[in-house]
């Protein structure tokens, strides 16, 4: 039996018990849901976003007796998927009695619908013309037959909410729901994407304009990262060593990839042994190299304009409109300006006061390393 095990995941959502610190976040977000409030919950992707809002969720029905619902949208495209994605949602979560009263329920309606395996996705498959919006429509009203059931408030999470706008119309539906649901249902709105987040409810015309609080999820604190790192590192039977420092300083707060650069050091150190520079320059080039494919084809991805925009915030450290960078790049000011304005709206940059800093301290690296010697993509 394999005993040894690498304590750092990065490869996936972790589980309540092991998001690192995010205390404040957790209890701000449990008491505006069990008072009733809609919050909009923004994060850049790989920042523990869904690890977050699982603890939330966990903390919410031990704690409060909420009914704790999380529904993923990340690529939804048709009335059809919301409407599959929130079927299986209810379906993971809701158990005993009050399971039995939704399924009997969903069923008398006549519409497909079902907590077993036989749901809308099946009748989709079986009939693919049939129109899903009514059943839609029962599973957005759940909330509403959960307090009929005896149930308590609900929380449901609606996670990278922003795929939403590829469907015709979507929010103006959750809308006609939501508002109506106020005394039984709180809402979380999770979205990776801060443009189309601010679009969905801060522009006037759209249906959801100030239906929610908002919440930025922000980078951990070195010491919490300190923290936790060396601590896995000690009931694990290894020492973070040398190497602590160094690690935390590349990581700037990233949740995902401290975990990844954690993961590769601690590969590179025996049982009983302590972590030394040496380790760390193998664990960070180890790093780099794995993440090297996902880099080279975000950068094939980008307009000329976006990557002279990125390779001017290294060039001017953090300050991308100084005049010696512009002409060095070849890129005219308002340009940059709006290359970074895209940038931001998906995640890829951050501004904070007149600086920018890229979101991935990694892929940061890599533009330097680019623009330095041209082999970052060897």
């Amino acid at each position: 039996m394999i005993t040894d095990v690498n304590p750092f995941v990065y490869s996936h959502p972790i589980a309540p018990d092991d998001v690192i610190d995010r205390d404040a976040e957790t209890t701000r977000l449990l008491t505006a849901a069990v008072g009733g409030h809609y919050v909009r919950l923004y994060a850049p992707r790989k920042y523990g976003k869904t690890s977050l809002l699982r603890r939330v969720l966990r903390d919410a029905e031990r704690q409060e007796q909420m009914i704790p619902v999380l529904v993923d949208l990340y690529g939804v495209l048709s009335v059809a998927d919301v409407a599959i994605r929130f079927e299986r949602a209810y379906a993971r979560q809701l158990k005993g009695k009050l399971r039995a009263r939704i399924e009997e329920f969903l069923q008398s309606t006549g519409l497909g619908l079902s907590l077993g395996a036989l749901g809308v996705s099946a009748r989709l498959q079986i009939d693919p013309r049939t129109d899903p919006l009514p059943a839609l429509h029962a599973l957005l009203d759940l909330p509403l037959r959960l307090e009929e059931g005896g149930g308590f408030r609900a929380l449901i999470v609606l996670d990278e909410f922003q795929d939403v706008t590829k469907v015709k119309e979507m929010d103006a539906l959750l809308r006609s729901h939501i508002q109506f649901q106020g005394e039984v249902a709180s809402f979380v709105f999770a979205g990776s994407e801060p443009g189309l987040m601010r679009e969905l409810f801060e522009d006037r015309e759209r249906p959801l304009y100030g239906q929610a609080v908002p919440m930025r999820l922000e980078r951990l604190a070195d010491g919490d990262i300190a923290s936790y790192i060396a601590e896995r590192f000690r009931t694990s039977g290894r020492s973070v060593g040398d190497a602590l420092n160094p690690l935390v300083a590349a990581a700037q707060g990233h949740p995902q990839r401290a975990m990844l650069l954690a993961h590769r050091l601690w590969q590179e150190v025996e049982a009983d042994g302590a972590a030394t520079l040496s380790d760390w320059t193998r664990a960070h080039g180890a790093a780099l190299a794995e993440l090297q494919p996902e880099f080279d084809a975000n950068w094939r991805r980008l307009p000329t304009s976006s990557q002279k925009a990125l390779r001017a915030i290294g060039a001017g450290a953090g300050s991308p409109f100084q005049r010696r960078v512009l002409e060095q790049l070849g890129l005219p000011k308002s340009t940059a300006r709006a290359a970074l304005h895209s940038l931001t709206a998906n995640a890829t940059v951050e501004q904070q006061d007149d600086e920018y800093r890229v979101i991935d301290p990694l892929f940061a690296e890599w533009i330097a390393r680019l623009r330095q010697t041209g082999d970052a993509q060897d």
